[in-house]
């Protein structure tokens, strides 16, 4: 395995063309620049996604330590408001908390039933939906999911692998995502949460979406 950090290419106002052509079929990670994803990025902020998301009840992560991990289970699920859930995570320290002023929340939406339905931000919040234009580069039909994220500040999440394809829309803030190619598994000293199994069966060019605040 090389040690060296591969330079992830950007690209600036892609469109429909240059993504089918250029950058789709070499099937590396890649920075797009520029691609109009609706006025979520200048309407969503704290007052606007509580006033249009409500108090339903949202399933959080919380934890008191800022990375997570899945295996050592270092979190725990609540339930709470998702106004008050955009209200914590929007803050540093809180006066209401579960554990301690400090702690870290962690948001991914799921599904009416969460072990059959995928994430839909469309079906769980149609009034965020609306300020979300995904670009028209694939099929509906192959659109598997839409996941709506939102984190505190300076929260890290565990190694994973998603089967599915991924666009990441960053809405609001900054992520840092380290990506590792696959042929680099037996080097990564993976701990087994499930049983492994056989995804070459899977078509892979079903897409996963996620619409991240952090």
């Amino acid at each position: 395995m090389s040690t060296a950090a591969k330079t992830v290419s950007c690209y600036d106002d892609v469109d429909e063309e240059t993504f089918r052509s250029e950058i789709f079929p070499r099937r590396e990670p890649a920075v797009l620049r520029g691609v109009p994803v609706g006025p979520c990025t200048s309407l969503w902020n704290k007052e606007y996604l509580c006033a249009q998301g409500g108090n339903r009840d949202v399933k959080v992560h919380v934890s008191p330590h800022r990375h997570m991990d899945f295996i050592r289970k270092n979190f725990f699920y609540r339930t709470l408001p998702f106004c008050e859930l955009v209200e914590r995570a929007s803050s540093s320290k809180n006066t209401n908390f579960f554990i301690s002023e400090t702690e870290f929340y962690y948001l991914r939406t799921l599904g009416s039933d969460s072990r059959r339905e995928p994430a839909d931000i469309g079906a769980q919040f149609p009034e965020l939906a609306k300020d979300v234009t995904l670009p028209k580069w694939f099929p509906d039909e192959a659109l598997f999911s839409s996941v709506l994220r939102i984190a505190s500040p300076q929260l890290s999440l565990w190694t994973h692998y998603d089967v599915m394809d991924n666009f990441l829309i960053q809405v609001k803030g900054k992520k840092k995502a380290v990506l590792f190619h696959p042929n680099d598994f037996e080097y990564l000293y993976i701990q087994e949460s499930y049983p492994l199994r056989s995804y070459a069966h899977l078509w892979r060019h079903i897409i996963h979406t996620s619409i991240v605040v952090s």
